[in-house]
């Protein structure tokens, strides 16, 4: 699946999730159905004026109470593979507020409704403003050169020691059986907020096209992408595929860095150009 469409994916199954959760009712066929037809007539009672400008004059001698609304159908959507059209998320939204917007822009969270899909795959220039969504003092941190790194230990250190992190961030190896900050998680040592998780992935995109920082950043985003995805995104049906789309990222990376280090090594006569211990500058 190209990362377009798992990307689309994404959106659809978190939104028709957050349909359930709205209405307060499982994510199934059924449960859906049978709950927004109750909702909807429960809106339409309430609100058949609001209703009523919005929605073509009815046919003389149709019940006040009717709407040339067809069923939902929510089947279509519970795979991810079709994409809601517009006039579906108006309608959903009318009776269950904040769904759209969790298609268009990301999951709900503490402070609102997280920008995740900016986060993860729009413009460099859009994936931005989510440092100024999380916190103004970091994206003006970003804007006045503080280094990478700062960056990103002004997100993690509340939940991540700082001390843990530069002693066990040059054993790991890329193994994450040696990735502290995934067994701090899996042990219930600490935890991650969405909204934490979103500008992280923002400054994991970040650290990839810039090119600074990456190593740091791949540990971060390796730990989180275990019980953490799973903690914060399986109520939204979503926690393989944003571990899958996140992997594809960092894997690519890694290996784009491991091609340029062994081309860097072929030019270098065939000596790694990495630092060792016992190098000494030059006289």
């Amino acid at each position: 699946m190209a990362e377009r469409d798992l990307i689309e994916s994404i959106r659809v199954l978190a939104w028709v999730h957050s349909v359930a959760m709205e209405a307060e009712c499982k994510p199934t066929k059924t449960a859906l159905t049978v709950r927004f037809n109750e909702l909807q007539m429960e809106y339409l009672a309430a609100e058949r004026a609001a209703i009523a400008a919005i929605e073509e004059e009815k046919e003389d001698g149709k019940d006040e109470d009717e709407k040339d609304w067809p069923e939902i159908q929510f089947q279509r959507y519970l795979g991810g593979d079709v994409t809601p059209t517009d006039e579906t998320l108006d309608r959903i939204e009318l009776v269950l507020p904040t769904t759209k917007a969790t298609f268009e822009t990301g999951p709900k969270c503490d402070s609102g409704i997280a920008p995740l899909w900016i986060a993860m795959a729009a413009p460099v220039d859009a994936m931005r403003s989510v440092l100024n969504w999380y916190d103004d003092t970091l994206w003006r941190a970003r804007i006045a050169g503080v280094p990478f790194e700062q960056l990103m230990f002004s997100v993690t250190d509340p939940f991540f020691s700082r001390h843990l992190f530069l002693e066990y961030f040059p054993k790991w190896g890329l193994d994450v059986n040696r990735n502290v900050l995934a067994y701090a998680i899996n042990e219930g040592m600490t935890t991650i907020s969405m909204e934490r998780f979103t500008v992280l992935v923002a400054l994991f995109r970040l650290s990839i096209l810039s090119g600074v920082a990456y190593p740091m950043m791949d540990f971060v985003m390796t730990g989180l992408l275990h019980k953490a995805v799973y903690d914060l995104f399986d109520p939204w049906g979503i926690a393989r595929h944003v571990k899958v789309y996140l992997e594809i990222l960092r894997d690519r990376q890694r290996d784009a860095m491991a091609k340029g280090l062994e081309m860097l090594k072929k030019l270098n006569g065939g000596n790694d150009i990495r630092y060792q211990e016992n190098d000494e500058p030059a006289a």
